[in-house]
């Protein structure tokens, strides 16, 4: 009997043990079930956003593709219709179709009356600025929209310095008979020196840039500077800066030999019949006394006063 109740209890308690460990097994596959049915439940909920976000992109880029086509067309129809405005205003108006400037300048186009250039290119065209007196060419005057009063004005305060200057180097020339290279042989010689004046080649290039400015504002009055840059060192021999002299020669037979030098320039011209095309005008008198003499006067003597 007592064996019998000892087997029932270890059959019963074999039976607790076998439930307590498929408990201990249910429980934790329970939990994980729980969790991998959560992070479904998430995935899906971040799966739908995803498609409402990839529906709303792409609403949208079809919108924007939409707005495209109609600015493509529209663009197209501007362009047209531009281009149909011109060819008319181009009939009546020829010269409208030359007024927009180029995209990349310089530019040259066979059928159009203009050429195109940076501001910054001009003083690299060696265009000559002023004529022998001083005056602003009128090319040149149009090309700087200079107007009638500004070129009057011009042509009244550069003729007149120029001329002062010129004043200046006749009341400053002297004769020497130290005489440049390419003067020697028979015949009469005569050598003129302008020493520097920078005092008043100074002033004058002061009151010749003032001039400019007024008239022309400060960018042209520069630019007009830089163009006529070889001119002005030629006229006004660098604003009194360097000195002059001019030698001459007159051979037996009546031909000439002359040579300038102005600083570092120099000019020679030989076996010519005539000096008046080499020395400026206004120094020419100063070399009367030589040209009128006849082959046998003293090279050497004094000018007369």
């Amino acid at each position: 009997m007592k064996a019998y109740a000892a087997m029932r209890v270890h059959k019963t308690t074999l039976i607790l043990v076998v439930l307590l460990a498929a408990l201990a097994l249910w429980i934790p596959q329970r939990h994980r079930l729980a969790e991998a049915r959560l992070a479904l439940a998430e995935a899906g909920e971040q799966l739908a956003r995803l498609d409402e976000r990839i529906a709303a992109a792409t609403a949208s880029l079809e919108s924007t593709r939409r707005l495209l086509h109609e600015q493509h067309v529209n663009h197209a129809a501007t362009v047209a219709a531009a281009a149909k405005v011109e060819q008319e205003l181009a009939r009546v108006d020829p010269e409208s179709q030359w007024v927009a400037p180029p995209s990349a300048p310089p530019y040259w186009n066979a059928g159009s009356p203009y050429v195109w250039l940076r501001k910054e290119t001009l003083p690299k065209l060696g265009v000559r600025v002023f004529t022998d007196d001083g005056e602003l060419r009128p090319e040149v005057a149009s090309g700087l929209t200079a107007n009638a009063r500004q070129q009057r004005a011009l042509n009244t305060a550069a003729p007149r310095l120029l001329a002062e200057y010129r004043a200046l180097e006749v009341a400053n020339a002297e004769r020497t008979d130290e005489h440049l290279p390419g003067i020697a042989g028979d015949g009469p010689k005569m050598t003129i020196r302008i020493n520097p004046m920078p005092e008043q080649g100074a002033r004058l290039k002061q009151e010749f840039e003032t001039a400019l400015r007024s008239e022309l504002g400060e960018q042209r009055g520069d630019l007009v500077m830089k163009l006529s840059e070889g001119w002005l060192d030629s006229q006004f021999s660098r604003f009194g800066q360097v000195p002059k002299t001019i030698s001459v020669i007159r051979h037996p037979d009546g031909t000439f030999n002359a040579s300038i030098q102005s600083g570092h320039s120099s000019t020679s011209v030989g076996g010519t019949t005539t000096i008046d095309k080499y020395i400026p005008p206004h120094l020419l008198p100063l070399f009367s006394d030589m040209l009128s003499r006849t082959d046998s006067a003293d090279p050497t003597g004094p000018p007369e006063n």
